[in-house]
């Protein structure tokens, strides 16, 4: 196994350019933003082809001789490895490690940089308390740096086998990726010769017909390639070559006036500025190579005439008939520029040259630049390390990235940007290798997991009821956590259905620096905790002292939106909100109980944010709502609830089952925006064609004995709708409302509510009506299942436009076992009070039961952490048998 070491401290560079941040409790190997020092070491060394399961510094002592290293004496070279602490006692805190840049300058993860930095040994090292050390050599290999190693410049040496990926989806059976990956251009060192003059030179510049101008170009070209120029400044120096000396290394260029004569590919200088080149003009693979080298290092040449600088030239970014002129007019120097690059392709056809294994041709849009070898994308599952498929891949080009490292030859033509069809019941994760032209590898682990579908998280969580503490954990981007355990005044929330909550709490000001923008909080405070992300802080400089509030980590559900028009068809909640691109994320746990597993979606979704898409699938159903609770982190159920539990709320008794009513009972009688007959229409185009429609539901009830919802019948209201308009419009009555009857929803309950009157209105609902997807005509069936849709989220309408009562009532600590949306037992003596002004039926329905659902938890911890909540109790959330 042969470790580079360049590759090694390019990583080492990569993480610190990152900002990795130093954490001995994270991914160790900054896959998570942090790292310390020997997970560094590790994640580099294998980065460079180790394959080593990530250690501590402990065990590099038998890992690295297992590589091929050997402990080594002063002075130390560029590569070098130390270890401070004595084998078998310098694990975790005990040890430290890094690697030298040069003989006193160390590159190494480290506390005090909270990060990877760069230092000189020996203060390191009596910082450390000058601690015993081993410094461990590679056998074989004592690379050393093409500049200043503490240098923060980057070269394709240190910037070799670099790359991340920046974005990154797998929804459905697609997985696209975007990123960038740089390897740097092999250098071949091959030689030959032919001192014949004539006839054909062979090399690695391949066998050469020199009565060819073809083949003198294409010759010129591989030396080019070999010396690892961009492909346009070859271009450009070819065609230069051909006017001075038509591509012949031997040439001898005509005398000047002046009696200065030029030798070999380029323009004439005076002899002496070109050291021995006359003793370098054969045929031969030696002497080109030596001849463009020379050029390629004789910047004292170049004069600044309005056509660039000698370092854009040898970039290659411009084309080549650009390079052509600036090396002509800089480098050349004649009086005229012509168009030395016209003259060159009218006899050489560039477009049949090759460059490494690639064709040339200047139209295209690589020309600017190119990387040898082959890009591939490599798939493993993640189970078994198993390869599972390999996609080779066309590099983009990348000029964001070549602007930040100007002084990285090639690196432009590192883009990745691809979807590859794929799909996996396992997790699964990928690299990127290039194979270059001279059949070495370069491996780039991006460290990313995909899950399939990017499917919720299976287990549950961390139970923090069980947690009987108070502490606030503030966690940055990078994982580390910050703890806060003081407050002032208190902390409150707020927890309802199908709502964001919101907590807030004061703390001292010289804590607030803990806390950033959307950044992860979490409340743990005796048996609950609120998941939350920090929405404001404000700062009191008076009071020395800040506010935070934070939402519910629910909301970042709608950070992300779902596709444009992406169209749900006869699928359940779990199978949609359970996987992306709806699910958030897969740190989420999602539960759907009995009813959202049976529950189908039929809806087009479209650019709406994740939770504004949850919250719309649920208002479709007769009974489905969502909510979050204190028990559990990125927690979310979906459900009819409503579950009864064991708790009997009381202002007497002693059992473990009594919740204690301690303060004041209110009772709100709410009459606001009542009604409880709804007609419902949806129209999509003139001729009704797609209008949306009760009819089917309607036959469904009168004719077929299809169950509808009990208490919510379907009549006809009006026999001749739309007589304004009837003639212009098409006369299909299956499918169109309008053309002759209208239909509406009665709800029995609240008509009862109300005394017997009818109180109408009218809802609108164009975005459930039928739709097309892949061009399918709309079916009757389809019509028909969008009528249910329409009629289940009207019933929902009606339910929530009756008139309610609203209790609350306060009590001191909630179970840890009640939410939002469950049924508890009432037992209210003064029960009287809830009969005032209500009707018979009304009567009959509280009489009927004491379960009531809690619609709304309100929890506040004092100043000295005593807990208390009111509750606002409601009668009615959903219709079941149990509550007529």
């Amino acid at each position: 196994m042969t470790i580079d070491m360049q590759t090694v401290i390019s990583n080492m560079r990569a993480l610190k350019s990152k900002g990795v941040t130093y954490s001995m409790s994270g991914s160790r190997t900054g896959a998570d933003g942090t790292a310390d020092c020997s997970g560094a070491v590790y994640s580099s060394l294998n980065t460079a082809g180790a394959n080593l399961s990530l250690g501590n510094t402990d065990s590099l002592f038998t890992d690295l001789p297992s590589l091929g290293f050997s402990k080594t004496d002063p002075p130390y070279a560029y590569g070098d490895i130390f270890i401070f602490g004595i084998q078998g006692q310098s694990s975790g805190a005990a040890g430290h490690t890094g690697i030298f840049l040069d003989a006193n300058q160390i590159i190494h993860c480290n506390y005090g940089d909270n990060g990877v930095g760069i230092g000189d040994f020996n203060t390191v090292r009596s910082y450390d308390g000058n601690p015993p050390f081993t410094v461990f050599r590679l056998a074989g290999q004592q690379p050393t740096p093409t500049e200043d190693a503490t240098s923060e410049t980057n070269t394709k040496e240190n910037m070799d086998n670099s790359g991340e990926i920046e974005e990154y989806s797998y929804i459905g059976d697609k997985l696209c990726i975007k990123g960038w990956h740089f390897s740097s251009i092999p250098t071949k060192s091959n030689s030959g010769d032919d001192n014949s003059g004539g006839g054909s030179s062979s090399g690695s510049g391949g066998t050469v017909d020199w009565n060819d101008v073809q083949s003198r170009a294409q010759f010129f070209m591989n030396v080019c390639h070999d010396l690892g120029i961009p492909l346009n400044t070859a271009l450009a120096l070819a065609a230069n070559a051909y006017v001075e000396s038509l591509l012949d290394p031997s040439a001898l260029e005509p005398m000047e006036a002046s009696g200065a004569q030029g030798k070999g590919y380029f323009q004439w200088s005076y002899a002496y500025n070109w050291g021995d080149v006359p003793n370098h003009m054969s045929r031969s693979y030696e002497d080109a190579k030596y001849q463009i080298n020379f050029a390629k290092s004789n910047s004292g040449q170049w004069i600044s005439v309005g056509y660039g600088s000698w370092d854009n030239f040898w970039k290659g970014t411009d084309s080549p008939e650009v390079l052509t002129n600036a090396w002509v007019a800089s480098w050349e120097r004649p009086a005229n520029i012509g168009n030395r690059w016209a003259t060159f392709t009218s006899v050489v056809n560039v477009d049949a040259l090759t460059y490494g294994d690639k064709s040339v041709s200047v139209t295209r849009a690589r020309a600017s630049s190119v990387t040898t070898g082959k890009e591939l994308l490599e798939i493993y599952d993640a189970t078994n390390d198993q390869k599972l498929k390999t996609v080779e891949v066309e590099l983009k080009s990348r000029k964001d990235i070549a602007k930040d490292n100007p002084d990285v030859d090639g690196i432009e033509w590192s883009g990745i940007d691809l979807c590859v069809t794929f799909e996996s019941p396992n997790p699964f994760y990928i690299q990127f290798v290039r194979v270059r032209s001279d059949g070495v590898s370069k491996t780039l682990n991006v460290q990313q997991l995909f899950f399939p579908h990017s499917s919720s998280r299976s287990n549950i969580g961390h139970d923090y009821s069980k947690d009987d503490e108070f502490l606030i954990v503030c966690t940055d981007k990078n994982g580390k956590n910050q703890f806060v355990r003081k407050i002032i005044g208190g902390l409150s929330w707020s927890i309802e259905g199908n709502e964001v909550p919101s907590c807030t709490f004061t703390i001292p000001i010289y804590e607030a620096e803990k806390f950033d923008g959307h950044m992860d909080c979490k409340v743990i405070i005796f048996k609950k905790v609120f998941d939350g992300i920090v929405k404001t802080i404000t700062l009191n400089k008076d009071e020395e002292t800040a506010t935070i509030e934070l939402d519910h980590k629910i909301s970042e559900w709608d950070y992300r939106q779902i596709p444009n028009n992406y169209t749900v068809k006869n699928e359940t909640f779990p199978s949609v909100f359970c996987q992306s691109p709806f699910l958030y994320s897969t740190d989420w746990y999602v539960n759907n109980d009995a009813q959202a597993q049976k529950e189908k979606i039929n809806y087009a979704f479209s650019r709406q944010g994740h939770l504004e898409a949850l919250t719309k699938a649920v208002s479709l159903t007769d009974n489905l709502w969502w909510r979050v609770g204190t028990r559990y982190d990125r927690f979310l159920e979906i459900g009819s609830f409503g579950e009864k539990k064991k708790y009997i709320l009381s202002e007497t008794g002693q059992t473990d089952r009594h919740i204690k009513i301690i303060g004041n009972i209110n009772i709100s009688k709410q009459f606001d925006n009542i009604f409880n007959v709804a007609t419902v229409y949806g129209e999509k185009s003139d001729s009704s064609q797609v209008s949306l429609t009760l009819r089917e539901c309607y036959l469904d009830q009168q004719q077929q004995g299809h169950d509808i919802i009990a208490g919510f019948p379907i009549v006809i209201l009006n026999p001749t709708a739309n007589r304004e308009q009837k003639n212009f419009y098409t006369n299909i009555t299956k499918i169109a409302s309008n053309n002759s009857l209208e239909y509406a929803i009665l709800d029995e309950f609240s008509i009862n509510l109300e005394q017997g009157k009818l109180i109408e209105k009218t809802i609108s609902m164009n975005d459930v009506a039928p739709f097309e997807e892949d061009g399918k005509t709309i079916s009757d069936e389809e019509r028909a299942k969008q009528s249910r849709v329409a009629y289940n989220a009207a019933v929902k309408q009606l339910k929530a436009a009756r008139r309610y009562d609203e209790i609350t009532v306060q009590i001191g600590e909630l179970p840890s076992d009640l939410n939002v949306l469950d049924r508890i037992y009432f037992d209210y003596h003064n029960s009287i009070e809830l009969f005032d002004k209500c009707s018979r039926y009304c009567k009959k329905i509280y009489e009927a039961s004491d379960d009531f659902y809690i619609t709304k938890i309100d929890t506040t911890f004092d100043n000295n952490l005593v807990e208390t909540n009111t509750l606002t109790l409601s009668k009615e959330l959903h219709r079941n048998d149990s509550n007529y």
